[in-house]
């Protein structure tokens, strides 16, 4: 029975970690997006591909993970 309560718990732990990385990466994005958005009066596609670029960087991020074992 620790055993598997273990391995639930590392699952949680792995899931909770990559859940982190895409919801960090995109706010990340929105607030650099953000940032250009008001430094080059271009909004909303300053936010809108800090959007884009975050959720790409989540994505690889996850991969690494996934793939790496890290």
């Amino acid at each position: 029975m620790g055993k598997d309560k273990n391995t639930l718990l590392s699952a949680f732990s792995t899931a909770a970690s990559i859940g982190f990385y895409l919801v960090s990466s995109v706010a990340a994005g929105i607030l650099l997006g953000r940032l250009v958005d008001g430094y080059f009066t271009i909004a909303p596609w300053g936010t809108v591909w800090g959007i884009v670029l975050g959720m790409i960087a989540g994505m690889w991020s996850i991969y690494k993970k996934v793939v790496g074992g890290k």
